[in-house]
């Protein structure tokens, strides 16, 4: 998402149950996406939702790091 990245304490949700709690967030400069990082359940599914600013915005959940260490994102 390219909206406002999530707070610390903010809510990930799954319908309209809290399945996690967002303990950080910010601009991921490298892979050009909003990142957050979240306590949740390992059982939950990937599509769910975090407030953001009282908003409730699409997010996914990517277990492995976004991160490119080969830079190719950066050289394309």
């Amino acid at each position: 998402s390219t909206e406002a990245p999530a707070l610390g304490g903010a809510s990930v949700m799954v319908g309209d149950r809290v399945v996690g709690t967002v303990t950080s967030g910010d601009w991921g400069h490298r892979v050009g996406m909003n990142l957050a990082y979240a306590f949740v359940d390992v059982d939950m599914p990937d599509a769910v939702e975090v407030d953001v600013l009282g908003q409730r915005v699409a997010a996914q959940v990517i277990p492995p790091s976004p991160y490119d260490p080969e830079f190719s994102r950066m050289r394309s």
